[in-house]
């Protein structure tokens, strides 16, 4: 069957899948990326709070190997373990407590896990999205002989 006995109506309906199709998939890959960032926040964060356990049997003196990103550790001896220094943003360093950190870690962690939660559910409900469309698409393509 050619294009032109097509009903309009179908060839519209076709157009709007394979928008929603692309739209979704854009949403989807998004969704990707966005659970990979907070994965690796979760990933930098675990690593605090592995240090913050190894501190917690260290003393005034003892040395430390601290993670300083991208699976690479500096040797370090400690003047007071513990007091750490978390990270306000922009630059900004407050000088906390070992428990307070460990804390604010454990919230952090909550809140990531929690987001990647949400994130991975509508990644489902997309994907559930994208097979219907492109069943629909399918059944159309059969039903006007478009696919062989």
């Amino acid at each position: 069957m050619s294009e032109s006995t097509i009903p309009e109506d179908i060839l519209n309906r076709v157009k709007i899948l394979q928008e929603e199709i692309d739209q979704l998939q854009l949403n989807i890959s998004t969704i990707e990326q966005q659970i990979a960032i907070l994965l690796n926040a979760t990933h930098s964060i675990n690593d605090a709070i592995r240090t913050h356990n190894e501190l917690k049997t260290k003393k005034p003196g003892d040395e430390i190997l601290v993670p300083v990103g991208g699976s690479n550790y500096i040797l370090c001896t400690l003047k007071d373990p513990q007091q750490t220094f978390i990270s306000l943003g922009s630059g900004v360093t407050l000088l906390t407590g070992l428990k307070d950190s460990e804390e604010r870690n454990k919230n952090q962690i909550e809140n990531l896990e929690r987001n990647i939660k949400q994130l991975q559910e509508q990644n489902l409900q997309f994907s559930q999205m994208l097979n219907s469309r492109k069943q629909e698409l399918v059944k159309i393509a059969q039903k006007h002989q478009l696919l062989r």
